[in-house]
């Protein structure tokens, strides 16, 4: 595969895909996981998702960590990565989304719950800096801290927790 580009992921143009990805994806039902744990979705309308764990790290309960590429399309994905193939598709890893989020064009998502309530943060490198968005309040600000390693990420959001 060649090196990634730096592209922003672009709002799916709400017309299905017709290649072989696409044929794939809607041949299962809209969904795949491969073996990598790797999801695709592809939603009736085109938008083009993918999510993955991320790699190599063990989260306590109550912790999720993804890494997300949302509402983009099937096009702006292949431009992006340069997967074309269903067999490319098999081997997409955790690891290249995460190479895209360090490019800004994919996020994290920390989801963490505890008793009866439930945070979620994004993150998102933008500008060289990390963007920080709780969508259930609507809120997005720039961090203050150096958030580099998965631990500062799940630190960052327990401690939100525990102002709001």
């Amino acid at each position: 595969m060649d090196t990634i580009k730096p592209l922003q992921m672009k709002p799916a143009n709400k017309q299905p895909a017709d290649n072989a990805i696409a044929r794939f994806l809607k041949s299962q039902l809209g969904y795949y996981t491969n073996p990598f744990g790797v999801q695709s979705d592809l939603l009736e309308d085109g938008a083009f998702n993918m999510t993955a764990p991320y790699p190599g790290i063990l989260l306590d309960t109550g912790y999720v960590m993804e890494i997300c590429i949302e509402d983009s399309t099937i096009e702006a994905f292949t431009q992006l990565t340069g997967i074309k193939t269903v067999e490319q598709l098999h081997f997409a890893t955790p690891q290249l989304l995460l190479e895209l989020y360090h490019q800004g064009a994919a996020f994290i998502s920390v989801l963490y719950e505890s008793g009866d309530s439930c945070w979620e943060l994004v993150f998102q490198k933008k500008d060289g800096r990390i963007q920080v968005k709780d969508e259930d309040e609507d809120l997005k600000w720039i961090a203050r801290k150096k958030l580099e390693k998965p631990a500062d990420l799940i630190n960052y959001v327990t401690n939100y927790s525990k102002k709001h």
